[in-house]
């Protein structure tokens, strides 16, 4: 996984789910390096394998694959069987159809269904009626697992219309641009979907027993922070710029990475723009993630951190910091000490 980073309310939200069926989080976030200070500062983010690490052992502790966000817990190895079911229908539109009927069949929070309206296909979540979710996490990650999850068994990307969820629009919605890859997202409705173009459900499955056991092994079973292997343009500038200042190219610039990808900027500004970003707003992430990843670590001294990412001198690198983040990076560091 790489040097990603996520708002740390995510966590917050997967917390409020494993301690209202009486888990104790402490030791487990500890073993993952997160503090209970870092979740309460706002604007604080931890790594994504961390995040994911912990939510992982959550799961397996509570044995259940909706961290206790559901209307009842969902066993583990819900998912996987899901998959074992999908596997063998011949195209997109069948796995979808099987998707949706096998979740329902546990009649657990969410009724799934699989509509065709004008060109475009449309998976969606519906409540139960006696369902009322604790926060918004659960939500997203079923329609990200399945739509992640179809773009794996598809062999390809499946660009996202639109995205409708079921709840208020949340303090941290700029972070379901990303998890939605740029898509236009609306807040509020009576039900929760993805919309994609219908023309995909003939895709013939590419996928095959074999290379699902493998997929399987990779998978930290919720998919709301699965690794993103797709061929999303942001995702590649993203890998090339993490080389790229590790390396020390700190200055790596829109037209360096339009060659490299064999592109013009025009279209490689187009491209990115499709995907709600730019070229300035991934190398800022970039470079706050590694920061993060570092300043979590421990191994590195704040002064050594900033010329890593690219800074000259320390004092820009706390103000870049504090505005990425809203602490300096002492403060960042000394709220993941155990508390």
């Amino acid at each position: 996984m790489r040097d990603f980073s996520i708002d740390t309310k995510w966590l917050a939200m997967v917390l409020e789910g494993a301690q209202s069926r009486g888990l104790n989080c402490t030791p487990m976030m500890l073993k993952h390096g997160i503090s209970g200070l870092s979740v309460k500062q706002k604007g604080s983010r931890v790594p994504l394998d961390s995040f994911a690490a912990f939510s992982v052992q959550s799961m397996q502790a509570l044995n259940d694959e909706y961290l206790g966000l559901g209307e009842k817990a969902q066993p583990l190895g819900s998912f996987s069987m899901m998959t074992q079911a999908a596997i063998s229908a011949r195209t997109l539109d069948r796995s979808l159809r099987r998707t949706a009927k096998f979740w329902n069949l546990f009649e657990n929070s969410y009724i799934h269904d699989v509509e065709i309206e004008g060109g475009s296909c449309i998976y969606s979540l519906t409540r139960r009626d006696s369902f009322e979710p604790l926060n918004d996490y659960l939500v997203s990650a079923i329609l990200s697992s399945v739509h992640r999850f179809h773009c794996w068994i598809g062999g390809q990307f499946l660009s996202l219309e639109q995205v409708e969820l079921d709840h208020p629009r949340p303090d941290l919605y700029k972070e379901y641009s990303p998890l939605y890859y740029g898509a236009p997202i609306s807040f509020d409705h009576g039900y929760a979907s993805i919309k994609f173009p219908a023309r995909y459900l003939n895709t013939a499955i590419s996928q095959t027993a074999e290379t699902l056991d493998e997929y399987l092994k990779r998978t930290n079973l919720s998919l709301l922070y699965q690794p993103k292997n797709y061929r999303v343009i942001s995702d590649q500038v993203r890998q090339w710029l993490e080389r790229n200042i590790k390396q020390g190219n700190y200055r790596a610039t829109l037209r360096e990475a339009s060659e490299h990808f064999q592109l013009s900027q025009q279209v490689m500004h187009r491209r990115l723009m499709a995907e709600n970003l730019s070229f300035k707003e991934i190398k800022m992430q970039t470079r706050r993630d590694i920061a993060i990843k570092l300043l979590f670590e421990g191994s590195y001294k704040i002064e050594e951190i900033a010329i890593l990412v690219g800074f000259s001198e320390p004092s820009a690198f706390i103000r870049a910091f504090k505005s990425w983040t809203g602490q300096t990076p002492r403060n960042y560091r000394q709220s993941q000490k155990p508390t």
